[in-house]
């Protein structure tokens, strides 16, 4: 079963994907699904089929941007929206997002999902209601389709039930928390530091 996240950054990715490992799919997030397509010279898009012969789930928001193709490829597979309040996922967005840095893969993909390739709070505002709503319309009258909003005492229940799994003894994983994000990066810089003082 290939199971798909087409949530967007910030609404749970990262704790889905650890969830799933904990169910025992071999899930992937941000630093496998990046290289899950490239964009083409003439503006399209090109999906590395093999890539997702080798896992189980996927998230983040390379999968978010495919998802009609994923679902045409993939007809039996389940599709997760994570979903978060709107203030709060654009407050988290900015913080990770507004001081730029992106790549230029990472740059083109948020100009497609959100309009800007920079932190601009309405035109986010808009992209996620646009996906939400977008995705709602692609799935309508299906069972494939599970919204997912990420709440730690109430996260296994639901997933547990649309995937057939047995529920885990363990609290349903919150990753990537603010305090989270800035201890990794305070640990990337040191290592960039001292990487460069052993040259």
């Amino acid at each position: 079963m290939k199971i798909f996240c087409i949530g967007l950054s910030k609404t749970g990715t990262t704790s889905l994907t650890e969830a799933l490992r904990i169910l025992g799919f071999d899930a992937v997030h941000w630093y496998a699904t990046k290289h899950a397509f490239r964009y083409t010279a003439d503006g399209g898009i090109d999906i590395d089929w093999d890539f997702f012969e080798r896992h189980d789930a996927f998230a983040d928001t390379p999968i978010a941007r495919i998802y009609p193709q994923l679902d045409e490829r993939y007809p039996d597979a389940k599709f997760i929206l994570t979903q978060r309040n709107i203030d709060a996922w654009v407050t988290s967005f900015a913080d990770q997002f507004a001081g730029g840095g992106l790549d230029l893969f990472s740059a083109r993909l948020h100009r497609d999902l959100y309009g800007t390739d920079g932190f601009d709070a309405e035109r986010c505002r808009r992209a996620f209601l646009r996906h939400t709503a977008a995705v709602e319309a692609h799935f309508a009258g299906r069972r494939c389709l599970l919204r997912l909003d990420i709440e730690p005492a109430t996260g296994w229940e639901p997933l547990c039930r649309f995937l057939g799994a047995e529920h885990p003894s363990c609290a349903f994983p919150h990753r990537f928390s603010r305090s989270e994000r800035r201890r990794e990066w305070r640990r990337s810089a040191l290592d960039r530091f001292f990487g460069r003082l052993c040259v």
